[in-house]
């Protein structure tokens, strides 16, 4: 039997994957401060997610007019069952509905961390800034510009494989196995943090459950047996990878628990 494309990239991004899932930060979000300083920067991430979902809904879903059938109808539903949880879930109260992005925006709110940037940098959006300069406005650090223009440069630019791969290898398959991992350290040292818990849960649940083993399967259909694509999704998935590290580094060296021994 033929290895399949997605198991293919997975074979060939262990190395990275494994990197990423025993990084020091899970760790070191060990108490509240630590907890305001990350979610000051991961924020960013929280919402870039959204524009590659976007992408993958406008190549795999008909979003125009007049309409068409989709040439994928498992994929379309895919799709736009993530954009449903991710911009109209339900809320913590389960009264009402709330994007992820706002689900997370007000566990901000809830354990005061600082939002000025990531709000700066929404305002911006809105405003008709683009996003590179819109990261620069916002004051946000160096490693967070770098992981926003990577992603939004991807979903902009990048062909629907690249992009599939990184939605699916640098966030729904390997989001799980990071927030297992964050979900512990705010559990074990009992940080009273309902907000953020149950939007950690959530993801855990959703993409853990559902959403991974479908993105893999979204790589099977979009790489195909095109040995370009795939070489070029292996390239896509192990530089998400990369940035996601990266990001982790520098939010770790802001951390108070940081230590470079």
């Amino acid at each position: 039997m033929a290895i399949s494309p997605s198991h293919t990239v997975l074979e060939e991004t262990t190395t990275l994957r494994q990197q990423l899932l025993d990084h020091p930060i899970y760790e070191r979000v060990s108490d509240v401060e630590s907890v305001r300083l990350f979610m000051q920067h991961h924020a960013f991430a929280v919402w870039d997610f959204m524009s590659l979902l976007k992408r993958l809904q406008l190549d795999l879903c008909c979003c125009t007019v007049p309409w068409l059938p989709p040439k994928y109808p498992n994929l379309a539903r895919f799709i736009n069952e993530i954009v449903l949880g991710e911009e109209s879930d339900v809320s913590q109260s389960g009264e009402d509905h709330v994007s992820h992005f706002d689900l997370y925006r007000a566990a901000m709110d809830d354990i005061s961390a600082d939002a000025t940037a990531v709000d700066e940098f929404i305002a911006a959006l809105h405003s008709g800034t683009d996003v590179a300069a819109a990261i620069t406005g916002s004051k946000a650090t160096d490693f967070v510009g770098s992981f926003v223009n990577f992603n939004c440069g991807l979903a902009a630019t990048g062909q629907t494989h690249e992009v599939a791969a990184a939605f699916c290898f640098g966030r729904e398959d390997i989001i799980p196995d990071m927030f297992e991992r964050l979900l512990k350290s705010i559990t074990s040292n009992e940080l009273p943090l309902p907000a953020l818990q149950y939007y950690v849960e959530r993801h855990i649940e959703m993409d853990g459950d559902h959403h991974g083993p479908l993105s893999r399967q979204l790589i099977d259909v979009v790489v195909g047996d095109d040995k370009q694509k795939l070489d070029e999704t292996i390239q896509a998935a192990a530089d998400a990878i990369r940035h996601r590290i990266k990001l982790w580094d520098g939010i770790c060296t802001e951390l108070p628990t940081y230590s470079a021994a």
